[in-house]
C-alpha cells in the first residue's frame, strides 16, 4: 500500500479495532466477571504465590528440553477420519488421539518439593522447616488444580485436521492457531491453506487445549480456560501444548515427514516459538503477530496491582514463574535463517515490541506488514521471505 493517508487510515482503523478487541474479549470490564482466587490476591500475597510456583516450576533441570516438566508422550496412532477430498488427488483427514498428559502441579508433589528444600529456602518462601502448609497460599480452596484440570473431559482428546497430499509423504507444515480460535472451518479461511497446498507442503491444522472442540463443557459461552489468570493452570496449558504437539509430530514422522516445521498465529505463535525451543527436528518456525512475553501483555493490560512499583514486582515475579515455559529460556533449535517473525506496526493486541524481541531471541528476520493483530493489511507482502522460506522445503518432497 503505497498511498501514505491510506496507510494511516487502515492503521487507525486496525488499531482501534485491536483496542475494541483487547477492552472486551481480552480485557473485559471488572462488573462483567468475577475475579479469580489468583486475581483477587493482594500485592503480598501474588509475590508469595508467584515465588512458590516459580520454585516448583523453576528447576534447573526443567530447562532442559526434554525432561519431567517437558515428557515426551508414548507413541499414538491417531483416529483417522477421511472428511473431503483437497484439490487435485488430496484429501482432508481429522486426526483424534487420547491425550495422556498429567499435571505436575498436585499438593503431594507441591509438599514433597518444598519438604527437600533447605530450611533458609522454606523460610523464604513463608514456611516454617517441616511444616509445610500451602493452606496459607489462598490459591487452591476450591480444589487440586490437577482435578480442575482434567475436569474437561472434551480435552483429554487431542485434535488436528490434516491435508494431505496423495502418493507418498510431503513436507509438512503445522499452524498453531491463536486464543479463542480453534474451529476447523474458521481456520481454514485464515491460513493461506491452499497457497501452503499447492506449494508442495502437507498442512496440518491443530488444536490448542482447551480451544475449539476441545473446550471446557462448562465453559459455556466464557472464553477458554487457557490461558489463565492463574499462573499455574497457563503452565500446565503449554505443557501440554509440548506434549500434544511431539506426539502428532512423532505421528507424521512415523509416516514418512522428514521436513517439518511450524506457523504459528498470536497464542500459536508463542507456542511455535516455545516448540522452536525443544524440538531438535523442527526445519522452520513463523511466529505471526506473537505473544511473547506473558507478564509484558498482562502489565499492559491492567491485570496486577498495587503502586507501579509493586506492579513492576509482579511483573517480574509473573516472569520467574513463567521461565519453564517461556521462548526466552532456551535458545532456538532452529537455525536463525529459518525462523521468521512477522508483526504488524499496528498491533495493539501484544504489539511489534513483543515480535522484535522473539526476533532478537532467535536471531532471525522479522517481517513486517503495517496492519494490525486483527486487521491484518499488507500481510501478504510481509509474508513474501516466508514463501521463499517454505519454497525450500516443498520443493524438495520427502522420500
Amino acid at each position: 500500500m503505497q498511498n501514505p493517508l491510506l496507510r494511516r487510515t487502515v492503521a487507525q482503523l486496525a488499531r482501534g479495532l485491536d483496542l475494541a478487541f483487547k477492552g472486551t474479549a481480552l480485557n473485559p470490564p471488572r462488573r462483567f466477571v468475577r475475579a479469580s482466587r489468583a486475581e483477587r490476591l493482594d500485592h503480598e500475597g501474588r509475590l508469595r504465590a508467584l515465588s512458590l510456583i516459580a520454585s516448583f516450576y523453576g528447576r534447573p533441570e526443567f530447562l532442559s528440553t526434554q525432561n519431567a516438566l517437558l515428557p515426551r508422550p508414548a507413541a499414538v496412532l491417531p483416529e483417522q477420519t477421511r472428511v473431503r477430498s483437497y484439490a487435485e488427488r488430496g484429501e482432508v483427514i481429522d486426526l483424534r488421539w487420547p491425550s495422556a498428559f498429567e499435571p505436575l502441579w498436585t499438593r503431594v508433589a507441591v509438599e514433597a518439593h518444598v519438604a527437600a528444600l533447605p530450611d533458609a529456602e522454606q523460610q523464604a518462601l513463608g514456611f516454617t522447616p517441616g511444616a509445610v502448609d500451602l493452606s496459607r497460599f489462598g490459591i487452591d480452596r476450591s480444589g487440586e488444580l490437577r482435578d480442575k484440570y482434567l475436569r474437561a473431559r472434551a480435552n483429554q482428546t487431542a485434535q488436528a485436521r490434516w491435508f494431505r497430499h496423495a502418493g507418498g509423504p510431503r513436507p509438512c507444515v503445522v499452524l498453531i492457531h491463536g486464543y479463542l480460535a480453534g474451529n476447523y472451518l474458521i481456520e481454514e479461511r485464515l491460513w493461506p491453506i491452499k497457497r501452503l497446498f499447492q506449494s508442495g507442503l502437507d498442512v496440518v491444522i491443530s488444536v490448542l487445549p482447551l480451544h475449539g472442540p476441545r473446550r471446557a463443557e462448562s465453559r459455556g459461552y466464557l472464553p477458554p480456560a487457557f490461558p489463565s489468570s492463574d499462573p499455574r493452570f497457563t503452565i500446565e496449558g503449554f505443557r501440554q501444548v509440548v506434549f500434544d504437539h511431539r506426539a502428532l509430530f512423532d505421528f507424521l514422522r512415523l509416516t514418512g515427514v522428514d521436513a517439518l516445521g511450524v506457523m504459528g498465529m498470536s497464542l500459536g505463535a508463542y507456542s511455535a516459538a516455545l516448540l522452536a525451543t525443544v524440538e531438535r527436528d523442527l526445519r522452520f518456525a513463523v511466529p505471526l503477530v506473537p505473544l511473547a512475553a506473558i507478564e509484558d501483555f498482562a502489565h499492559e493490560s491492567g491485570r496486577m496491582v498495587g503502586s507501579s512499583a509493586e506492579q513492576a514486582l509482579q511483573r517480574d515475579a509473573l516472569a520467574r514463574a513463567h521461565a519453564p515455559i517461556s521462548p526466552f529460556s532456551r535458545p532456538s533449535l532452529i537455525p536463525a535463517s529459518h525462523v521468521i517473525t512477522v508483526a504488524g506496526e499496528a498491533d495493539h493486541v501484544t504489539g511489534i515490541e513483543q515480535a522484535k524481541k522473539l526476533a532478537q531471541h532467535f536471531g532471525g528476520q522479522l517481517s513486517v506488514f503495517h496492519g494490525g493483530h486483527l486487521l491484518q493489511a499488507g500481510l501478504d507482502a510481509a509474508l513474501e521471505p516466508v514463501w521463499r522460506l517454505l519454497a525450500e522445503f516443498a520443493t524438495s518432497r520427502s522420500s
